[in-house]
């Protein structure tokens, strides 16, 4: 997958050279759809041309949607989970929650870095 790698360094050249390897279980539209909103170049992606969301809106995948009726909350959804609070993991693969919290945090800024000029605050080491 895309976003493994071992380091921030390694995943961010994956998601930039490697080409996207979809599942083949996945429907042709949806394959379609995917390919279009991971474009890497901006100029092709779905959605980055003059018709922005509504070229989205109109993908073969949402052939089924009712967007008007989306907008106005007037669409059931087919499956709500059973939710005991915000904290609730109970619809998760223990297998995602059992994983340990890993992080690679990026460098601290150099002194001469302007990007965000006037602004100095560096935040604690992730732990």
């Amino acid at each position: 997958p895309p976003f493994c790698g071992g380091n921030r360094h390694k995943i961010q050249q994956k998601i930039i050279k490697d080409k996207i390897k979809l599942p083949a279980f996945l429907s042709n539209e949806a394959h379609s759809l995917l390919k279009g909103l991971l474009q890497k170049d901006v100029s092709k992606r779905l959605g980055s041309g003059s018709r922005s969301s509504e070229e989205i809106k109109s993908h073969k995948w949402f052939k089924s949607v009712n967007w008007n009726k989306l907008e106005a909350r007037e669409v059931r959804p087919s499956f709500v989970p059973d939710v005991a609070g915000k904290q609730c993991v109970a619809n998760f693969e223990e297998r995602w929650t059992s994983m340990p919290l890993l992080d690679s945090p990026a460098s601290t800024p150099k002194k001469d870095d302007t990007t965000f000029s006037k602004f100095s605050y560096t935040g604690a080491p992730v732990q």
